[in-house]
């Protein structure tokens, strides 16, 4: 009897398991953002406006967003260890995305003043500037930090090819900021071939 009651336990918790997988949205099983943040303290920003009073600097400064090889452990701030300098670890973005590839967004931000939730979007355009991939999450964020967001994307093999763009926009509180990069959306150019 004991044997039988482990063994229906053991079952009933893997079917819950598998139901809670599969009632989740599609972007949000596979898609998940991660972030790197350090804090910027006792640091001067050479990217803040010059000549702005710290009190008129804005909450939060999209610096870029790119699009680049699906790689482990990046992004990074102050990847190589034992230099003086800040660096930061990206994947080299690509200027073509090609259809049915698996890529990475990377986007790059300083919070100036903004303490509390941020929803992170994150979007692929076609060539007619329809959304073709969208993740949103919602982090965490605090004042006087720098931050690396990365969130996985997959190319939908019947994209538009031609000119997109790749973007992240930030809804901090009232502050809402954006950044963008082109990238060119592409066939397989061996077989089998694309067809539009």
């Amino acid at each position: 009897m004991t044997k039988v009651f482990c063994c229906l336990s053991v079952l009933t918790i893997c079917g819950a398991s598998l139901l809670a997988q599969s009632t989740r949205a599609p972007n949000e099983s596979i898609n998940r953002a991660t972030q790197t943040v350090k804090s910027l303290a006792g640091e001067s920003s050479d990217i803040a406006p010059d000549n702005t009073p710290d009190a008129a600097q804005p909450p939060m400064l999209n610096i870029f967003t790119v699009i680049g090889d699906n790689l482990l452990g990046l992004p990074c701030l102050d990847c190589v260890l034992g230099i003086t300098l800040p660096t930061l670890g990206l994947p080299s973005p690509v200027g073509q995305a090609v259809r049915g590839s698996a890529y990475q967004i990377d986007a790059y931000l300083i919070d100036n003043t903004y303490t509390g939730s941020c929803t992170f979007t994150f979007a692929v355009r076609d060539s007619h500037k329809n959304v073709i991939f969208s993740s949103t999450q919602t982090l965490m964020e605090n004042a006087n930090t720098e931050i690396l967001v990365s969130v996985p994307v997959t190319i939908p093999t019947n994209a538009s090819i031609g000119l997109g763009s790749v973007s992240t926009t930030a809804v901090c509180g009232t502050s809402t900021t954006k950044s963008s990069s082109p990238v060119y959306l592409a066939c397989v150019t061996e077989p089998p071939f694309c067809v539009d």
